[in-house]
């Protein structure tokens, strides 16, 4: 079964002014829908040892066919494990990339320790990523591909500034933004007030936000996912994570200047964030990249209905910028 989806893209060129010019053009994708045709991957689960004595869930699955692509290593964000990347992974796995997935400290399978979960700052979060991906290079011989989702994309960059020469290249799915801190909250919160926010704010308990399967979906998801599918996946999230971390991303956390492998920006087209466009621009501009936007998706992609059209997109933005360059 054939489908077309329409993906908007937005390059931003850089000239030696700093100026920025903006062109928005789309792109129509003819998408094959995979879910009757995936093999499925063999699969593993293994622990890599990280700091404080933390053991790393890694999900890992074998490419269904031979290729010279390289491996990917899928990152998640808050409340999330690497369950959340099954999909992906699948699907990935199916067109010759082996294919792994981390839980951070606290998520997951990995070792919870409840009376710091909440306090795990980003260079010991960044720390998990960096074991993992030690161990992948280890096992392939090759530089993995890291994605990194929301608050996974911003631990992603914190890890890549000082590692990015390990890597070919990093993904930032509907990521939180270098330059969160140019942003106020309290700013956004005045303009358009959230008391439940607010309340997760004061309390440091960010769960409260997405605490029913109805609120989770409001948060994370498009208005098109069924109410069926929300109870059904709600209980598999964790109930924390870490607040340090969060408040971190409230002030410079990363220089993007020294991240230098390729990188790659894509957004949800019904992402609640305030201020969805400005956000995706914004990192695309510090990168100097164009950006996706994959419409009728919530904020959780990878997981909402449109998954597999984000999967394509992003299999072909690895092949693009990427696989065809080496």
């Amino acid at each position: 079964m054939i489908f077309q989806k329409i993906f908007k893209q937005r390059i931003i060129l850089s000239y030696s002014n700093q100026n920025f010019i903006n062109n928005s053009f789309k792109t129509r994708f003819n998408i094959k829908t995979f879910s009757n045709q995936l093999h499925t991957a063999a699969k593993e689960t293994f622990f890599v040892d990280s700091s404080e004595n933390i053991k790393i869930e890694v999900s890992h699955y074998l490419p269904v066919k031979k290729t010279n692509y390289p491996p990917i290593l899928f990152i998640h964000g808050g409340f999330l494990a690497a369950w959340s990347w099954d999909n992906f992974s699948q699907w990935f796995s199916n067109k010759g990339h082996e294919c792994y997935a981390l839980s951070f400290r606290g998520n997951g399978q990995s070792t919870k320790t409840p009376n710091r979960d909440k306090w795990w700052k980003l260079k010991e979060l960044a720390n998990d990523i960096s074991v993992v991906t030690d161990d992948i290079i280890t096992r392939t011989k090759d530089k993995p591909i890291l994605v990194g989702h929301s608050m996974g994309g911003g631990i992603l960059q914190k890890y890549l500034q000082d590692n990015h020469q390990k890597v070919s290249g990093g993904i930032l799915f509907a990521s939180v933004s270098p330059l969160l801190y140019k942003t106020s909250i309290f700013s956004t919160l005045t303009r358009k007030p959230d008391f439940l926010l607010i309340k997760s704010l004061l309390t440091l308990n960010p769960y409260l936000y997405i605490e029913t399967p109805e609120l989770m979906k409001k948060a994370l998801f498009s208005s098109a996912y069924p109410d069926s599918m929300a109870k059904e996946i709600h209980p598999k999230l964790d109930k924390t994570c870490s607040v340090f971390a969060i408040l971190e991303f409230l002030r410079p956390f990363v220089d993007p200047s020294k991240i230098k492998c390729p990188m790659i920006v894509i957004g949800a087209g019904e992402d609640a964030l305030e201020d969805n466009i400005k956000h995706l621009e914004e990192i695309a501009e510090v990168y100097g990249v164009g950006y996706d936007i994959i419409d009728g998706s919530g904020h959780e992609i990878m997981l909402d209905l449109k998954w597999e059209f984000a999967a394509n997109v992003i299999f072909d933005r690895i092949q693009e910028r990427i696989v065809n360059k080496k």
